[in-house]
C-alpha cells in the first residue's frame, strides 16, 4: 500500500510548509485562513467552502527493475476577488510545494523526489477562484514478493 502511505506522507509535507501562507475566503465573515489539504478530490456539495485547499490525487505508476513510480497529481484552488493578487497567490502557493519537495528530496520514510515536476495555470480561470495543478514523480523500492502462499 504504498500509495496511501506516500499519499499520507504528501498530505503532512505539504500541510506543514504552507501553514505560514494565508489566503481570503469566499465567506466574508471568516477570516482568511491556511490552505487545506486533502486526499483525492474535493467534495463537490462543498468544495467552494473548503477553498483555499490543495487536493492530491494519485495518477499513475510504473515499474522498472528495482524501482516502482508513482505519479501524483496536485490541484490548487484559491479564492481572491483581485485578479492581480489571486493570480501571484497561486503562482507562490504552487511555487512553494515544489520547491520544498526539490529541496527535501525525501517525502515519508522512503520515498524518493524524481526531481521530475510538472505544473500549469490554465488561461480559463474561473474567476474569483483561481487553479492550478502540479504532477510529480517519486521513487520507492519495489516490494519483491516471492512467498504466494
Amino acid at each position: 500500500m504504498n500509495i496511501g502511505v506516500l499519499e499520507n506522507a504528501l498530505n503532512e509535507f505539504i500541510t506543514k510548509n504552507t501553514e505560514d501562507l494565508i489566503y481570503p475566503v469566499k465567506d466574508k465573515q471568516e477570516e482568511p485562513r491556511a490552505v487545506k489539504v486533502v486526499s483525492g478530490f474535493l467534495p463537490p456539495n462543498t468544495a467552494i467552502d473548503e477553498i483555499p485547499a490543495i487536493a492530491i490525487r494519485f495518477s499513475s505508476g510504473e515499474d522498472s527493475v528495482e524501482t516502482r513510480f508513482f505519479n501524483f497529481d496536485l490541484y490548487f484552488a484559491i479564492y481572491d476577488k483581485d485578479s492581480v493578487k489571486g493570480y501571484k497567490g497561486l503562482v507562490l502557493l504552487i511555487e512553494r510545494v515544489i520547491n520544498r519537495i526539490a529541496a527535501e528530496k525525501y517525502i515519508g520514510e522512503y520515498f524518493v523526489f524524481e526531481d521530475i515536476a510538472e505544473y500549469e495555470i490554465e488561461d480559463e480561470q474561473p474567476y474569483p477562484f483561481w487553479i492550478g495543478n502540479a504532477r510529480v514523480k517519486f521513487g520507492a523500492p519495489k516490494p519483491n514478493f516471492t512467498d504466494y502462499r
